[in-house]
């Protein structure tokens, strides 16, 4: 099945993306390339295999929780575009 140009646009207007020539173009090709891998999958004969209710997972794996050190203040403010009194500084956007 090809993804056509129409497609995109369609799946784009859904979104409320808004996209350019380039971008239509590349999102084609590239849905177009994924459709075929499917299409591929659907050639492989899983008459022998058993449907999956669901998969069962026991436990979750963990990671272990330890303490770690984070940024100060400073390291956390360094890159900020305007910081003031230790804290970003934002524009007002709302009137009280």
């Amino acid at each position: 099945m090809a993804f056509t140009t129409a497609d995109v646009l369609h799946v784009a207007m859904l979104a409320d993306l808004a996209l350019s020539p380039d971008e239509v173009e590349r999102m084609a090709t590239d849905l177009g390339a994924i459709l075929a891998h499917v299409e591929q999958l659907n050639e492989l004969d899983t008459a022998d295999v058993p449907p999956t209710a669901h998969l069962a997972v026991l436990q979750m794996p963990l990671r272990a929780d330890l303490p770690a050190h984070g940024l100060g203040q400073e390291e956390a403010t360094a890159q900020g575009p305007r910081v003031v009194s230790g804290a970003f500084a934002v524009p007002k956007f709302v009137d009280e």
